[in-house]
Protein backbone atom coordinates (compact mmCIF):
# COMPACT_ATOMS: atom_id res chain seq x y z
CA UNK A 1 0.00 0.00 0.00
CA UNK A 2 1.16 3.47 -0.93
CA UNK A 3 2.36 5.82 1.77
CA UNK A 4 3.26 9.69 1.73
CA UNK A 5 5.08 9.79 4.61
CA UNK A 6 7.05 6.11 4.19
CA UNK A 7 7.21 5.97 0.46
CA UNK A 8 9.55 3.18 -1.01
CA UNK A 9 11.23 5.42 -2.95
CA UNK A 10 12.06 9.03 -3.70
CA UNK A 11 10.85 11.24 -5.77
CA UNK A 12 7.12 10.45 -5.44
CA UNK A 13 5.91 10.66 -9.13
CA UNK A 14 2.55 12.26 -9.23
CA UNK A 15 -0.20 12.60 -12.28
CA UNK A 16 -1.19 16.26 -12.37
CA UNK A 17 -4.81 15.83 -12.02
CA UNK A 18 -4.05 12.66 -13.49
CA UNK A 19 -2.35 11.51 -16.72
CA UNK A 20 -3.42 14.67 -18.06
CA UNK A 21 -0.93 15.18 -21.34
CA UNK A 22 -2.80 12.30 -23.26
CA UNK A 23 -6.30 11.97 -21.26
CA UNK A 24 -8.79 15.17 -20.21
CA UNK A 25 -7.71 16.44 -16.91
CA UNK A 26 -9.53 15.29 -14.12
CA UNK A 27 -11.37 12.31 -15.12
CA UNK A 28 -11.55 8.47 -14.53
CA UNK A 29 -9.52 8.26 -18.18
CA UNK A 30 -7.26 10.72 -16.61
CA UNK A 31 -6.47 8.32 -13.10
CA UNK A 32 -7.12 5.08 -15.15
CA UNK A 33 -4.44 6.56 -17.13
CA UNK A 34 -1.97 7.32 -14.41
CA UNK A 35 -2.19 3.77 -13.23
CA UNK A 36 -1.28 2.01 -16.34
CA UNK A 37 1.52 4.72 -16.46
CA UNK A 38 2.75 3.82 -13.05
CA UNK A 39 2.66 7.40 -11.93
CA UNK A 40 3.08 6.84 -8.03
CA UNK A 41 -0.22 8.65 -7.14
CA UNK A 42 -2.37 11.55 -8.72
CA UNK A 43 -3.13 14.66 -7.84
CA UNK A 44 -6.95 15.66 -7.91
CA UNK A 45 -8.87 19.27 -7.65
CA UNK A 46 -12.36 19.11 -5.09
CA UNK A 47 -15.31 21.68 -5.44
CA UNK A 48 -18.60 21.70 -3.67
CA UNK A 49 -21.68 21.62 -5.97
CA UNK A 50 -24.17 23.81 -5.34
CA UNK A 51 -26.01 20.71 -3.61
CA UNK A 52 -23.06 19.72 -1.13
CA UNK A 53 -21.30 17.17 -2.99
CA UNK A 54 -17.76 16.91 -3.58
CA UNK A 55 -17.01 17.19 -7.45
CA UNK A 56 -13.13 16.51 -9.04
CA UNK A 57 -12.63 19.76 -11.58
CA UNK A 58 -9.96 22.44 -11.47
CA UNK A 59 -11.87 25.60 -12.28
CA UNK A 60 -14.59 27.62 -10.59
CA UNK A 61 -16.24 27.57 -14.06
CA UNK A 62 -17.15 24.46 -16.25
CA UNK A 63 -16.40 26.62 -19.51
CA UNK A 64 -12.97 24.81 -19.99
CA UNK A 65 -13.17 21.84 -19.46
CA UNK A 66 -16.46 20.90 -19.57
CA UNK A 67 -19.37 21.52 -22.58
CA UNK A 68 -21.17 23.68 -20.04
CA UNK A 69 -21.19 26.81 -18.45
CA UNK A 70 -21.53 28.72 -15.39
CA UNK A 71 -19.93 28.24 -11.91
CA UNK A 72 -19.39 24.65 -10.40
CA UNK A 73 -21.20 25.65 -7.21
CA UNK A 74 -23.98 27.17 -9.10
CA UNK A 75 -24.77 23.08 -9.94
CA UNK A 76 -26.80 20.26 -8.62
CA UNK A 77 -24.82 17.37 -8.68
CA UNK A 78 -27.77 16.06 -11.25
CA UNK A 79 -26.95 19.14 -13.23
CA UNK A 80 -23.38 18.67 -13.47
CA UNK A 81 -23.74 15.04 -14.23
CA UNK A 82 -25.44 15.63 -17.49
CA UNK A 83 -22.41 17.59 -19.13
CA UNK A 84 -19.19 16.11 -20.73
CA UNK A 85 -15.69 16.34 -19.59
CA UNK A 86 -13.92 14.83 -22.06
CA UNK A 87 -15.36 16.59 -25.49
CA UNK A 88 -13.04 19.34 -25.01
CA UNK A 89 -9.58 17.36 -25.33
CA UNK A 90 -10.63 14.87 -28.11
CA UNK A 91 -14.02 13.47 -28.97
CA UNK A 92 -13.13 10.04 -27.99
CA UNK A 93 -13.66 10.95 -24.49
CA UNK A 94 -16.75 12.89 -25.17
CA UNK A 95 -18.55 10.45 -22.70
CA UNK A 96 -16.31 10.82 -19.57
CA UNK A 97 -18.71 12.86 -16.99
CA UNK A 98 -17.04 15.29 -13.59
CA UNK A 99 -16.37 12.63 -11.24
CA UNK A 100 -17.17 12.43 -7.57
CA UNK A 101 -14.56 12.14 -4.88
CA UNK A 102 -16.54 8.95 -3.96
CA UNK A 103 -16.51 7.66 -7.30
CA UNK A 104 -12.77 8.38 -7.47
CA UNK A 105 -11.97 6.46 -3.96
CA UNK A 106 -14.75 3.29 -5.47
CA UNK A 107 -12.32 3.21 -8.75
CA UNK A 108 -8.60 3.39 -7.72
CA UNK A 109 -8.48 3.19 -3.63
CA UNK A 110 -5.53 0.73 -3.13
CA UNK A 111 -4.24 1.11 -6.82
CA UNK A 112 -2.38 4.28 -6.25
CA UNK A 113 -1.86 7.35 -3.91
CA UNK A 114 -3.94 10.08 -3.94
CA UNK A 115 -3.62 13.82 -3.45
CA UNK A 116 -6.50 16.06 -2.93
CA UNK A 117 -6.37 19.85 -3.65
CA UNK A 118 -8.62 21.64 -2.14
CA UNK A 119 -10.15 24.51 -3.94
CA UNK A 120 -12.55 27.37 -2.71
CA UNK A 121 -12.02 30.36 -5.05
CA UNK A 122 -15.70 31.41 -5.85
CA UNK A 123 -17.32 28.82 -3.24
CA UNK A 124 -20.59 30.52 -1.72
CA UNK A 125 -20.72 27.84 1.59
CA UNK A 126 -18.37 28.50 4.36
CA UNK A 127 -14.71 27.67 3.06
CA UNK A 128 -14.18 24.90 6.06
CA UNK A 129 -17.07 22.78 4.26
CA UNK A 130 -15.15 21.27 1.71
CA UNK A 131 -12.64 20.38 4.33
CA UNK A 132 -15.09 18.57 6.61
CA UNK A 133 -16.95 16.99 3.47
CA UNK A 134 -13.53 15.21 2.42
CA UNK A 135 -12.07 14.42 5.76
CA UNK A 136 -15.80 12.63 6.07
CA UNK A 137 -15.30 10.68 2.85
CA UNK A 138 -11.60 9.76 3.35
CA UNK A 139 -13.14 8.48 6.50
CA UNK A 140 -16.03 6.04 4.92
CA UNK A 141 -13.31 4.88 2.54
CA UNK A 142 -10.21 4.26 5.09
CA UNK A 143 -8.20 5.90 2.94
CA UNK A 144 -6.78 8.08 5.68
CA UNK A 145 -3.03 6.02 5.24
CA UNK A 146 -2.75 6.61 1.09
CA UNK A 147 -4.52 10.41 0.78
CA UNK A 148 -2.73 13.00 0.59
CA UNK A 149 -5.01 16.39 1.32
CA UNK A 150 -3.49 20.40 0.15
CA UNK A 151 -4.48 23.53 -0.54
CA UNK A 152 -3.47 27.34 -1.45
CA UNK A 153 -5.89 28.00 1.63
CA UNK A 154 -3.67 27.22 4.52
CA UNK A 155 -6.71 27.33 6.88
CA UNK A 156 -8.36 24.60 5.21
CA UNK A 157 -5.26 22.40 6.04
CA UNK A 158 -5.59 23.94 9.75
CA UNK A 159 -9.04 22.47 9.75
CA UNK A 160 -7.86 19.29 8.62
CA UNK A 161 -5.52 19.36 11.09
CA UNK A 162 -8.09 20.03 13.61
CA UNK A 163 -10.48 16.87 12.48
CA UNK A 164 -7.67 14.11 11.57
CA UNK A 165 -4.21 14.76 12.57
CA UNK A 166 -3.15 10.75 10.74
CA UNK A 167 -4.08 12.32 7.40
CA UNK A 168 -0.69 14.09 5.58
CA UNK A 169 -1.10 17.29 4.87
CA UNK A 170 0.88 20.01 2.62
CA UNK A 171 0.74 23.93 1.98
CA UNK A 172 1.04 24.83 -1.89
CA UNK A 173 2.37 28.19 -2.37
CA UNK A 174 2.56 30.15 -5.23
CA UNK A 175 5.75 32.28 -5.98
CA UNK A 176 4.51 35.90 -5.13
CA UNK A 177 3.22 34.66 -1.84
CA UNK A 178 6.20 33.92 -0.45
CA UNK A 179 8.23 37.23 -0.56
CA UNK A 180 9.39 37.72 3.42
CA UNK A 181 8.43 34.78 4.07
CA UNK A 182 8.98 31.65 4.83
CA UNK A 183 7.40 28.17 3.65
CA UNK A 184 9.27 26.14 6.22
CA UNK A 185 8.69 28.01 9.14
CA UNK A 186 4.83 28.40 7.83
CA UNK A 187 5.13 24.05 7.45
CA UNK A 188 6.56 24.25 11.29
CA UNK A 189 4.00 26.30 12.76
CA UNK A 190 1.23 24.04 11.36
CA UNK A 191 2.99 21.16 11.45
CA UNK A 192 2.40 19.90 8.46
CA UNK A 193 4.48 17.08 6.26
CA UNK A 194 4.79 18.66 2.74
CA UNK A 195 5.40 22.19 1.33
CA UNK A 196 4.76 22.22 -2.66
CA UNK A 197 6.50 25.15 -4.37
CA UNK A 198 6.36 26.28 -7.93
CA UNK A 199 9.63 25.90 -9.82
CA UNK A 200 10.74 29.68 -9.61
CA UNK A 201 10.32 29.46 -6.28
CA UNK A 202 12.12 25.96 -6.12
CA UNK A 203 15.95 26.56 -4.64
CA UNK A 204 18.10 24.03 -3.37
CA UNK A 205 18.71 25.61 -0.24
CA UNK A 206 14.93 25.47 0.64
CA UNK A 207 15.03 21.86 -0.03
CA UNK A 208 18.08 21.28 2.64
CA UNK A 209 16.48 22.97 5.00
CA UNK A 210 13.46 21.02 4.68
CA UNK A 211 14.72 17.87 5.13
CA UNK A 212 16.71 19.40 8.32
CA UNK A 213 13.10 19.85 9.88
CA UNK A 214 11.99 16.76 8.57
CA UNK A 215 9.56 18.65 6.07
CA UNK A 216 8.94 17.06 2.44
CA UNK A 217 9.19 19.31 -0.20
CA UNK A 218 7.52 18.87 -3.85
CA UNK A 219 7.72 21.00 -7.26
CA UNK A 220 4.67 21.72 -9.44
CA UNK A 221 3.98 20.97 -12.13
CA UNK A 222 7.31 19.29 -13.99
CA UNK A 223 6.80 19.32 -17.86
CA UNK A 224 10.41 20.08 -19.16
CA UNK A 225 13.63 17.69 -19.16
CA UNK A 226 15.68 20.64 -17.49
CA UNK A 227 13.50 21.26 -14.73
CA UNK A 228 12.99 17.90 -14.06
CA UNK A 229 17.06 17.20 -14.05
CA UNK A 230 17.08 20.26 -11.36
CA UNK A 231 14.40 18.66 -9.38
CA UNK A 232 16.03 15.25 -9.41
CA UNK A 233 19.30 17.16 -8.32
CA UNK A 234 18.21 19.39 -5.65
CA UNK A 235 16.70 16.28 -3.71
CA UNK A 236 12.88 16.74 -4.54
CA UNK A 237 10.49 14.14 -2.68
CA UNK A 238 7.46 15.20 -4.89
CA UNK A 239 7.21 15.14 -8.63
CA UNK A 240 4.01 16.31 -10.15
CA UNK A 241 4.07 16.65 -13.67
CA UNK A 242 0.77 16.51 -16.98
CA UNK A 243 3.00 13.40 -18.01
CA UNK A 244 4.15 10.51 -15.33
CA UNK A 245 5.20 7.69 -17.90
CA UNK A 246 8.08 10.53 -19.44
CA UNK A 247 9.05 11.58 -15.94
CA UNK A 248 9.38 7.75 -14.92
CA UNK A 249 11.39 6.55 -18.53
CA UNK A 250 13.73 10.08 -17.39
CA UNK A 251 14.71 10.06 -14.05
CA UNK A 252 15.56 5.88 -14.96
CA UNK A 253 18.01 7.22 -17.40
CA UNK A 254 19.84 9.71 -15.05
Amino acid sequence: MFSWTEAKHRPIIVAHRGSSAVAPENTLAAFHQAIDDSADAIELDVRLTKDGNVVVIHDSKLNRTTDGSGFVNEKTLDELKTLSAGTWFHRKFSSERIPTLDEVFKEVKGRIGINIEMKTEGANQSKFDLAERCCQIIKDYRAEDFVFLSSFHHQLIERVRQINRRLATGLLFRPFTLIGRSPIRIAQRMGVEFIILSGTSLRKGIVTKAHQQEIQVGEYTINTAARLDRAYRFGVDVIVTDDPAWAKRFLSSL
